[in-house]
């Protein structure tokens, strides 16, 4: 008799234990997802995206929206940078820096077929993060310099439009003056042909990063049997049981 009580009372101290325990081995949803980028991130990777594209192909047009462009990139990837030091888990610079000979096992597990599952950026990717925001820096500030050695800053160009009508009807003073600012632009050409082409080379080595992370996405969103740009979207990620950063 008393080994029933005992039995009894033990399973109705246990009982109240039984629901939060339930809970726990249940997943928040059906696909056991979690939230990995936050909106910061989201916001920041899709508007970089636009602004790229919009820059690459306004490049060779002489009027201020090409600068402008270069300007809000500059501010999105400080805003970035700040963020990598201060902002959410997945975000933070310090976990998702691996070592040069990390991101080389990681693609060579690519290769084989038996890629480690990373719920943050892998190594590979990590890397890619970096280069694409160093990248971005020398690109836009290389840029600035090509067009601040010219004398010029932020402005509308409509000061060029008065300068061509000064032209059209200067007297011999006004050219003499327009023929030493020319003189003074001169000795900046070496100088502006140098940013200009740094600048040039930069965009051209960020068009290819950014083609080289599309492929990196596409194949390891093959590898992973998971939607990574559906996950730069909606923020979520799948959990795997592998070893998770």
């Amino acid at each position: 008799m008393k080994n029933c009580l005992a039995e009894t009372e033990l399973l109705v101290n246990k009982s109240p234990q039984q629901p939060f325990e339930f809970q726990e081995i249940i997943p928040m949803n059906t696909n056991n997802q979690t939230m990995v980028w936050d909106l910061f991130i989201r916001v920041f990777h899709w508007l970089l995206v636009v602004f790229f594209f919009l820059a690459y192909a306004t490049g060779d047009e002489k009027g201020c929206l090409h600068r402008y462009i270069g300007y809000l990139i500059i501010l999105i990837v400080i805003a970035r940078i700040y963020w990598g030091f201060f902002g959410t888990r997945y975000a933070l610079f310090k976990n998702f820096l691996y070592s040069p000979l990390q991101a080389a096992t990681y693609l060579k597990e690519l290769i084989t077929g038996n890629p480690t599952h990373y719920t943050g950026h892998n190594p590979a990717a990590s890397w890619m993060i970096l280069a694409l925001l160093a990248s971005s820096l020398i690109v836009c500030v290389s840029g600035y310099l090509a067009y601040a050695t010219k004398g010029e800053h932020i402005s509308f160009d409509s000061g060029k439009v008065f300068s061509m009508a000064g032209i059209a009807y200067a007297d011999h003073d006004e050219k003499k003056s327009h023929g030493n600012k020319h003189q003074r632009r001169g000795r900046h050409e070496g100088k502006d042909s140098s940013w200009k082409e740094l600048h040039e080379t930069s965009a051209n080595i960020l068009l290819s990063l950014v083609f080289l992370h599309i492929i990196g996405v596409f194949i390891s969103s093959r590898m992973h049997n998971e939607n990574l740009v559906k996950s730069m979207i909606t923020g979520n990620k799948a959990e795997k049981s592998a070893r998770k950063t």
